[in-house]
């Protein structure tokens, strides 16, 4: 077929050719300053023309150019891929799409391709133009704008919202999948004593180490700051993923830095999955997450399956945290009740425990047991026992008016939580409640237990000696439960050990438990401590402690915690166990 007269004149004109034509002159002058690519086809898709910039494209001259296809210069794939839009264009569409080409140099651009028709005078197609227009930083910004969005930054695996993405897919698609949430135990503690940047090679080397373990998993994902996510499409094969837990479980254990350090790594795992009343998909990460705190619970390193009843209980915890919140505000629901602490042999009243109460308006009397670890979960426990350390001291301070003549000055036994320990500020709430209250403070005894005081030994000893220099006395509650070291325990700096309850209770059941309790008091009387042992039930058990030389005590054989009305009856020497029974 003979080219179009008008076409090859046109051709011509662009290409440079004497024309007699200033317009044509001029226009191919605009063509080649441009950086868009432009290129006239004939019908069999051979070029007719081009401007300077395709030219630089295709690697080539015009002269060179003229004649050959697209696919002559740049390959048959690039051909057949535009094969479509040249059809459209050659029946009269404008045609636009984009994607990738590779230049003659080897570069990849991401392209705009334009195919349009070219008309002669009576309107008929005789042609098409290519119009490119190179969009390679646009698509460079976008994709860093997705990878921000939808990838972690630190391991490079999927984010949250990808991850919900997935599932939204799934659902949408009728797929079942189910969900597994491995969660670094201890994580947080690793990351402040170590450093930001050793914490991110750990959790570098974690993906890659999951990524070669997780076959069983469509997507892995970090959704939190140190938890995972892994995806498994198809119906729930519960043997096969707890065995591919297990496996990537193993693969947490390996875990180590670039830089060669390495840690103990364990993880709580939560699973759960898809169910027809699950509306969403962050319903199901919920559920994952949920039983995933069930897991850490459990003490770590565990795994647990979702089910309901988690999902009740931790709507009721979030309630109970609320509720807790509310009565704290007000102060009208939380009070705080007060056990008597019995000298042994005077049976005299020596001081008190302070221990924390709530009335629900609604609930009622909620136990210590239920809203304390709320609590201590929360972190709320530090602005409650502020609240019980300020109640306590000014309750301490009316009562030492009213106690008998003569009498030795009543102690406060206030407990303090591992919490209160971490707070920087905690010496300095102390001072501020010893200053408003006016309470002397030899007075207070704060109570901590083995494992608090242990489980940052150092650390606590700075804070204990701090607050020994405001005049506070010292308590180690629960003696013989946790795992002091004996190194250690002569340098606390405490005035008494508190024997758990448990010890007390067992005494009369060997003689090898008498021998604890025994060795305990010996121990303390050693270190220059007094003795306190709670748990007295009964007279045997009041008697026996007595025959050990025990320095006080408390339990129900004397009295149960009391209202303050009541408790401070007893502070006038009303003392209902030195009566006849």
């Amino acid at each position: 077929m003979s080219p179009d007269p008008r076409i090859s004149a046109l051709a011509e004109a662009l290409s440079g050719a004497a024309s007699g034509a200033p317009g044509l002159d001029a226009l191919r002058q605009i063509l080649d300053a441009m950086t868009v690519k432009v290129a006239l086809m004939a019908p069999d898709r051979q070029h007719i023309y081009a401007n300077r910039a395709y030219l630089a494209m295709i690697g080539t001259t015009l002269d060179k150019a003229v004649g050959t296809t697209i696919g002559d210069m740049l390959g048959p794939d690039l051909l057949r891929n535009t094969a479509s839009a040249a059809d459209r264009a050659l029946a009269g569409e404008t045609v636009q799409t984009e994607g990738w080409i590779t230049q003659a140099d080897g570069q990849q651009r991401y392209v705009t391709r334009m195919h349009a028709p070219h008309r002669d005078e009576a309107g008929a197609v005789t042609g098409y133009f290519v119009i490119l227009q190179d969009m390679t930083e646009r698509r460079q910004v976008q994709d860093d704008l997705f990878r921000l969005a939808y990838y972690d930054p630190v391991t490079g695996l999927a984010n949250r919202l990808m991850l919900l993405k997935h599932m939204a897919d799934y659902r949408n698609m009728g797929e079942p999948f189910t969900l597994v949430i491995l969660d670094i135990d201890r994580f947080a503690e690793i990351r402040s004593s170590m450093g930001q940047g050793f914490a991110n090679e750990l959790l570098d080397d974690l993906a890659q180490r999951m990524a070669a373990q997780a076959a069983a998993f469509d997507l892995i994902a970090r959704v939190s700051d140190h938890a995972f996510a892994l995806l498994g499409s198809s119906a729930c094969d519960r043997p096969l993923i707890e065995g591919a837990v297990e496996t990537l479980a193993a693969a947490v254990r390996s875990v180590r830095s670039s830089s060669g350090g390495t840690v103990f790594l364990s993880a709580s795992v939560g699973i759960a999955e898809a169910m027809p009343g699950h509306e969403r998909p962050e319903d199901v990460l919920r559920d994952a997450e949920i039983a995933t705190a069930r897991a850490r619970e459990m003490g770590g390193g565990r795994m647990a399956w979702f089910d309901p009843t988690m999902h009740a209980h931790m709507v009721e915890q979030v309630r109970l945290e609320h509720d807790l919140r509310g009565a704290l505000a007000s102060g009208n629901d939380i009070w705080v009740a007060y056990q008597p602490i019995v000298e042994m042999v005077t049976g005299g009243l020596a001081g008190f425990e302070a221990l924390m109460r709530w009335s629900h308006p609604k609930r009622g009397n909620i136990p210590p047991g239920v809203f304390i670890p709320i609590a201590e979960s929360t972190g709320l426990v530090v602005s409650l026992g502020t609240w019980v350390l300020r109640e306590a001291c000014r309750q301490i301070a009316e009562w030492q008016d009213r106690r008998e003549p003569g009498s030795a000055p009543l102690f406060m036994s206030v407990n303090l939580s591992s919490h209160q320990l971490s707070d920087p500020n905690f010496v300095q709430v102390v001072r501020e409640v010893l200053r408003e209250t006016g309470v002397e403070p030899s007075w207070i005894k704060l109570e901590l237990t083995e494992s608090a005081v242990m489980d940052k030994a150092e650390q606590s000893i700075r804070l204990l000696r701090d607050l020994r220099a405001l005049g506070i006395k010292l308590s180690i509650d629960d003696f013989g439960t946790g795992y002091s070291s004996l190194s250690y325990l002569h340098k606390l700096p405490i005035d008494s050990l508190k024997v758990d309850r448990s010890f007390v209770s067992a005494m009369h059941q060997s003689e090898e438990n008498r021998a604890i309790v025994r060795i305990i008091m010996d121990l303390a009387r050693l270190l220059g401590f007094d003795v306190i042992a709670e748990g007295i039930e009964t007279s045997a058990d009041a008697n026996l402690l007595r025959a050990l030389a025990c320095d006080y005590g408390q339990g129900y054989h004397f009295a149960r915690p009391l209202p303050p009305a009541d408790a401070g009856r007893l502070v006038g020497g009303d003392l209902p166990w030195q009566m006849p029974r």
